[in-house]
């Protein structure tokens, strides 16, 4: 039980942050973590990790961490803490330690951790499994996450792991549209079939919780030099809603990267709607899908740039053009040096056109639901390979949903 000097320092830095007064907080949360309190180790932890506006200092967040999981901590630590593992910088990434930490956040009832847990629940084949994805989605529901709320909402409507209740789940939709989440409201065929829906009290099986099981998906290659390959299935239907759901909100007109001073700007080179999951808008749920993309590659979480979610309507496209940088960009000045490699993955079934052209090498890849294509951006002696020009066709009808995950050649990320 934290002292009453550490409860009143920590309730003097809520009043601070309430006015948005990030100094002031943090100096009254320092006080607080002196007592070991969990909740200001926790929140002092965030400030660190990301440093908003100050220089970050990620190892001293994860010793934080540390320190309020010794004491105890509150839901946000383990969940926290996981993104650290996973991460593999500041810690070994294990995956039963990763396990262990989203189930006991979750657990706890922290609202993203449940729609995390929700998330991998539902990636299984056994319908047990698939009931426990839609507990863990009520949970965060009830709890107000709007991501959790749009994967229930599509889960509800469609009467997966639960009485189906399409009416609720309409209300739910509008009011989740109204905030920039694009709610799809599946039918029931884009899930593995359940049983009788459980008690609304069923516990989920948190010692069968794994997020990092092995993906086998066929692999295709279209092209040795540079090799250009496909995946199909790489995503299930529901992972692809959690990215478009946790990013849409954030669209914002598409900007490419100016050559000589490594400076967005909007062009019509690339005409669609776009956004970057930053460290303070990337997840647990996030990183996973960055782990398995690299993966594809024979790369790590480490050395991936923030994820992109991109939206084309009718008529958007992105022009071709090439992903290394330029001599000149001040990126290659960065620790993570060149862009290796590309992963893109289409999120949504396109109507007609948006494909991926290679016209060097006279391949085009058609968007698919789930599908992930990806090429290599160097030679095999490490040189910008201008062969690995490409482009994004426009949309003829309907819109394309797509990922980006560019993976440079050493990590790129601070955990």
């Amino acid at each position: 039980m934290p002292s009453a000097a550490a409860e009143d320092a920590y309730r003097r830095a809520r009043e601070h942050l309430a006015t948005d007064d990030l100094d002031g907080a943090t100096q009254w949360l320092e006080r607080a973590a002196e007592h070991a309190h969990p909740a200001a180790l926790t929140e002092l932890a965030i400030v660190h990790l990301h440093g908003f506006g100050r220089d970050a200092d990620p190892q001293r967040a994860l010793q934080l961490l540390l320190r309020a999981e010794r004491a105890g901590g509150t839901a946000e630590t383990p969940w926290l803490l996981a993104q650290i593992v996973l991460g593999g910088v500041l810690l070994p990434c294990e995956p039963t330690r990763v396990d262990t930490l989203l189930a006991d956040s979750a657990r706890r009832g922290h609202p993203a951790a449940l729609r995390v847990a929700g998330l991998c629940f539902g990636c299984s084949t056994d319908p047990d499994l698939q009931r426990a994805a839609t507990i863990c989605l009520k949970r965060a529901c009830e709890l107000r996450d709007p991501v959790g709320t749009a994967l229930f909402a599509d889960r509800l409507h469609a009467g997966v792991g639960i009485v189906a209740d399409p009416a609720t789940a309409l209300g739910l939709a509008r009011e989740l549209r109204a905030m920039g989440i694009p709610v799809e409201l599946p039918s029931s065929s884009a899930y593995v079939a359940c049983a009788e829906p459980p008690s609304t009290h069923t516990e989920p099986p948190w010692e069968r919780l794994r997020l990092l099981e092995p993906v086998q998906v066929p692999r295709i290659v279209h092209c040795q030099s540079p090799q250009i390959a496909t995946f199909d299935g790489l995503l299930g239907d529901e992972q692809c809603r959690y990215v478009i759901y946790t990013g849409a909100p954030f669209l914002e007109r598409s900007q490419v990267v100016d050559p000589a001073t490594g400076r967005q700007l909007a062009n019509d080179l690339r005409t669609s709607q776009g956004m970057s999951f930053t460290p303070t808008l990337e997840d647990l749920g996030i990183r996973l899908l960055q782990h398995r993309l690299s993966g594809l590659c024979g790369f790590e979480l480490a050395q991936c740039e923030p994820l992109t979610l991109l939206h084309y309507g009718v008529g958007e496209q992105y022009r071709p053009h090439r992903d290394y940088f330029m001599p000149s960009a001040p990126q290659l000045r960065q620790p993570g040096g060149q862009r290796h490699s590309t992963v893109c993955v289409y999120l949504n079934e396109v109507v007609r056109g948006g494909q991926t052209d290679f016209p060097e090498r006279g391949v085009s890849v058609n968007p698919q639901r789930g599908r992930a294509v990806t090429f290599a951006n160097l030679t095999a002696d490490g040189k910008p390979d201008p062969a690995s020009l490409h482009a994004g066709v426009p949309v003829l009808a309907g819109e394309k949903w797509l990922s980006t995950c560019w993976i440079r050649e050493h990590r790129a990320r601070s955990f």
